[in-house]
């Protein structure tokens, strides 16, 4: 037998990696959200100056509400949807099954760029989709400029991410459907239960580690947001759409503030390994 260290030396080419790549370079944003810059170059130590700043950024806060906001609509439309969806879907024919899944899925395939590019043309007041397809049900009055109006910005993009995120959603529920004991159900026919009463005391219980791992996927992803909004809006109109990542790109790359950029990452870097913890804590638990 091979002794323990033996693995080590197997797993030391990825631990060096992982600690050039990743853990060096967070010990550095953290030590450098202690620091002044001046030029690009470090000033000087200024302690938790940096950090003092975030109480009167309102534009932190409202960043910090959006992505909150994300993730509640992320959770109240592709999960829910997909249960639903996935549960109906699980009582056909398999052939059936796998092509829709693999239809539903097809946007999750797409890049976010690629995505926010498209829904773009949709969501364009002159010649968009969404505009015209109102206009020919007699709903003009309703068609706006939506990713212009900060009254319909963010719920637009949430749209997008939605749409992106639906399929995975059935696929994950499909999997776990599957793996339901099939006798369940068949005791609950004999006892005479219509589709609804199995659906809500054995389906969705029985899914309840899924919903919780999508949840919990969904809220990660929902805080590290970047690419789909920076296309589309760039936190735009004003700070409609501004989330803790487009915060953090303009403070650094726009503006030159490094160290509170730095700051701003780190509460980024907190929030998300904080999720993600919580995640592992209660998937383990069950």
């Amino acid at each position: 037998m091979h002794s323990p260290r033996t693995a080590y030396w197997f797993l030391a080419p990825a631990l060096i990696l992982y600690l050039a790549f990743v853990a060096v370079p967070i010990a550095q944003v953290v030590g450098y959200s202690f620091f002044s810059w001046d030029s690009g170059q470090l000033d000087q130590f200024v302690g938790f100056a940096n950090f003092a700043r975030l109480g009167t950024d309102s534009v932190f806060w409202a960043a910090l509400w959006h992505n909150a906001v994300w993730v509640v609509l992320t959770l109240a439309f592709p999960l829910l949807a997909g249960l639903l969806l996935s549960a109906i879907l699980a009582e056909r024919r398999p052939n059936t099954v796998r092509a829709l899944a693999a239809i539903y899925f097809i946007p999750r395939t797409i890049p976010l760029v690629v995505a926010g590019i498209i829904w773009g043309w949709i969501y364009n007041p002159i010649f968009g989709l969404l505009n015209y397809g109102l206009d020919i049900l007699g709903l003009g009055q309703f068609a706006h400029a939506w990713l212009a109006e900060e009254s319909t910005a963010l719920f637009s993009l949430n749209v997008v991410g939605a749409w992106t995120f639906f399929g995975f959603c059935v696929v994950i529920y499909l999997a776990a459907i599957q793996s339901i004991d099939p006798s369940l159900y068949e005791a609950a026919d004999i006892d005479g239960a219509g589709w609804g009463a199995k659906f809500r005391d054995i389906t969705v219980p029985l899914l309840r580690n899924s919903t919780l791992f999508l949840g919990l996927y969904a809220a990660i992803e929902a805080m590290r947001f970047f690419d789909l909004i920076w296309v589309t809006t760039q936190g735009g109109p004003g700070y409609a759409t501004e989330v803790l990542t487009t915060h953090v790109y303009k403070t650094f790359f726009l503006v030159g503030d490094f160290g509170y950029a730095a700051v701003l990452s780190v509460v980024l870097l907190v929030i998300v390994l904080s999720l993600a913890s919580l995640s592992f804590w209660l998937l383990r638990s069950r």
